[in-house]
């Protein structure tokens, strides 16, 4: 009777944990701080000014709390906002409250010129344009669309 007891809440602790993400999709892992460089110009993935960017200034803009979602993406949150990082199929990036939609879901992808940083929505690669502006496009490779 102990043994039968003891496996009854056994199997409630294994099962309890999984039905509670289970249903909703989202998270999968605990998030973990990260930071972005660059591999064109050197500097870090950052949001001051309004706008996100890269800069060579060290700091909180530049701090992001990366979660694994249950479909394998990563959604990034800024620290200090508490928005996440987002994109569309114009290119655009920019934060936005956390939604968990595809917009902001981003595929990690190791490459030996380093990470590439892939929009599940738009199919776009995170890079830079003019002015170190983040920008979505067509991945051609260049440094400027792989982070470390």
């Amino acid at each position: 009777m102990k043994k039968r007891l003891m496996g009854k809440f056994a199997a409630a602790a294994v099962l309890v944990p999984v039905l509670a993400t289970a249903g909703t999709g989202e998270a999968f892992a605990a998030g973990h701080a990260v930071t972005w460089k660059n591999k064109g110009n050197g500097k870090y993935l950052a949001y001051f000014n309004g706008k996100v960017r890269t800069t060579s200034a060290t700091g909180a803009s530049m701090k992001w709390t990366e979660t694994k979602r249950s479909d394998g993406t990563y959604t990034m949150k800024h620290r200090l906002t508490g928005k996440c990082l987002d994109s569309n199929g114009r290119g655009s990036v920019y934060l936005r409250s956390c939604n968990g939609g595809s917009h902001q879901k981003w595929h990690e992808i190791k490459y030996s010129a380093g990470w590439r940083l892939k929009n599940k929505a738009t199919g776009r690669t995170l890079g830079l344009g003019s002015g170190g502006l983040a920008r979505t496009a067509v991945d051609l490779g260049y440094p400027h669309q792989r982070w470390s």
